[in-house]
Parts: C-alpha cells; sequence; structure tokens
C-alpha cells in the first residue's frame, strides 16, 4: 500500500523542524483541550495547522524550505542556509518497531544515503548523523520526539561557495518522491545495520560530539577505536555510548 505524502513547500520560515514541532504541541493541546471547558484553557491558533491533531502523525506531512532564518544542525546548533540546499523536515508514522530509538537517525540517514548513491553520488553516513563527501560535510540529520511524535529533520547543501556540496544534480521534488519511495520499501532494520556496520570503518579518522542527556553540553569522542554495536550505540574503550540528540 502506497503512503500518501502532504508536502508543503514554504518560501522561507525559521525552521521545518521548528514549525513542526510547533505543529504537533499545538494538536496536543487542542486535543487535550476537547475534553476541558473552554474557561480553563487557552490556545494560540494558526490558520496552517492541521484541522485534525488526532491525525497530524498519520499524515505523513512534509515540510520544504528554500530559505531558513533560524535553522538547527545537527547538533542542535544554528544551521546557516547555503546558497542552494534542500532542506526538509517530516512526520513518519510508519517506522519499524525494531528500531532502537538512539538509532533513528542511522535509519533515515542511511536510507538517504543509499537513494543518493543510486543517483551516482559518493555520500556517506558519518555516526551518528552527518553526510560526507569524502571527509567534508555536505548535510545532516536530526531527529526530534515531541509529545510521541518522531520529526526527522534533513538538511543536504546542493550549492554554495562557503560550503561543500552535494556532487550531483538532483530535482528537489523528484528527489524527495525517490527517497519517501525507499523508505516505504526499506529493508528491515537488521539489514540496514548490517550493511551501515560494514562501513562503519570509514568514521576511524573522525571525531563526534556526543552531548549529556538533559544538557547543553557536549564532549568531543574519537570514533578511532570505536566499535559500533548492536543497539546503534557505540564502545569506546570500555565504554558504551549512546546517541542522545533527541529533544522532547
Amino acid at each position: 500500500m502506497n503512503i500518501e505524502w502532504r508536502i508543503e513547500w514554504l518560501d522561507e520560515i525559521d525552521s521545518t523542524q521548528k514549525e513542526l514541532e510547533r505543529r504537533i504541541k499545538h494538536a496536543h493541546a487542542k486535543s487535550c483541550a476537547q475534553s476541558q471547558p473552554k474557561s480553563q484553557i487557552q490556545l494560540h491558533t494558526k490558520a496552517q495547522f492541521i484541522a485534525n491533531p488526532q491525525n497530524l502523525e498519520a499524515q505523513n506531512i512534509c515540510l520544504v524550505a528554500n530559505k531558513q532564518t533560524n535553522g538547527i544542525g545537527s547538533r542542535h546548533n544554528n544551521w546557516e542556509s547555503p546558497e542552494d540546499a534542500l532542506m526538509f523536515s517530516f512526520i513518519y508514522g510508519a517506522i519499524p518497531k525494531d528500531i532502537p530509538i538512539q538509532s533513528l537517525a542511522i535509519f533515515f540517514g542511511y536510507i538517504l544515503k543509499q537513494t543518493l548513491n543510486a543517483l551516482g553520488s559518493k555520500v556517506w553516513l558519518k555516526y551518528p548523523n552527518d553526510l560526507y563527501i569524502e571527509n567534508q560535510k555536505i548535510g545532516g540529520i536530526m531527529v526530534s520526539i515531541v509529545k510521541q511524535t518522531i520529526i526527522c529533520g534533513i538538511g543536504l547543501n546542493l550549492k554554495d561557495k562557503k560550503f561543500k556540496s552535494l556532487d550531483i544534480c538532483i530535482d528537489k521534488k523528484e528527489f524527495l518522491e525517490k527517497y519517501f519511495q525507499d523508505l516505504q520499501n526499506a529493508p528491515n532494520w537488521k539489514q540496514i545495520f548490517r550493511n551501515y556496520k560494514l562501513e562503519f570503518y570509514k568514521n576511524f579518522s573522525f571525531s563526534f560530539h556526543n552531548h549529556h542527556h538533559g544538557s547543553k553540553e557536549s564532549e568531543i569522542i574519537s570514533l578511532k577505536d570505536a566499535i559500533l554495536l548492536d543497539d546503534g550505540s557505540i564502545e569506546v574503550n570500555g565504554r558504551i555510548i549512546y546517541n542522545l540528540r533527541l529533544m522532547e
């Protein structure tokens, strides 16, 4: 069965990720308010919000922006919009149940990598959520969890003088259709993880910022001797480290 997508193209917005988070929080508040007297709760409404909040996740919504004024990077830092980029966030309700929560970025990112590879790109997925060509970053994946709803945000540099960009030309609309089709027809998580584990050696000359849960502080972890474990965490010098770049 094909999944229907509602794709909204936005000329400019602060952040597609933040906008979906706002919509989810609004929908959640509206749903809770339905069982309470109106005098007990005050809601801020916007015309673009989904009319039926209970079906928000099931609708598989995707927001695409031509420009973001306050985008979120893969480490939850501000992400500067390149000259030309594919910047989108989406809610996907058909995530396989066997995926560990800390591996969601790997799941979404690896399918994206495969879609790009099939079109001729040499992009690879750097642990835990960055897109690289050779030793330079061209994009990233972030996952937010808001009111038990999973949002995936992806930024991909297409053309820019300051930043490394994708090594192939893509049509944004056609690429999104292909990516969502590949996402729907993705192999099981065990197969995806097995393939990613075979490529994990590409990480050994890099490091990553590990965020402490509930804090904005982070530490730099070398991936030189890292071992990728089955649940998506890594073992470094006997220490188990989880990717906790999720927002509630």
